[in-house]
């Protein structure tokens, strides 16, 4: 990809900074639930995807929304794969 200069005044930015803080927020959500070993190669990718925005993206805002919006999804996607991995117990 190219390096954006002014990627905050374009229009590309918002869809860049969620696209890519969504695929943060899988990948946290993933070290979070996954177990064994495998769950560090998730950090690591999730670190490495920080470490690409952040060369593309060198404004502060558009930072501070990509953080803000990977904990968001972090969040949200915790809790829809904690409610379709919960079995409740039979009832009676």
């Amino acid at each position: 990809m190219e390096k954006f200069e002014d990627l905050d005044r374009k229009p590309r930015t918002g869809l860049f900074v969620a696209f890519f803080s969504w695929l943060a927020g899988i990948c946290l959500t993933l070290f979070a639930t996954v177990d064994g070993p495998i769950r560090f190669v998730f950090s690591l990718l999730a670190l490495v995807i920080v470490l690409r925005s952040f060369r593309k993206i060198e404004n502060l805002a558009p930072r501070v929304w990509f953080i803000v919006l990977s904990i968001i999804w972090y969040l949200l996607l915790t809790v829809i794969v904690t409610i379709a991995t919960y079995d409740p117990p039979p009832a009676g």
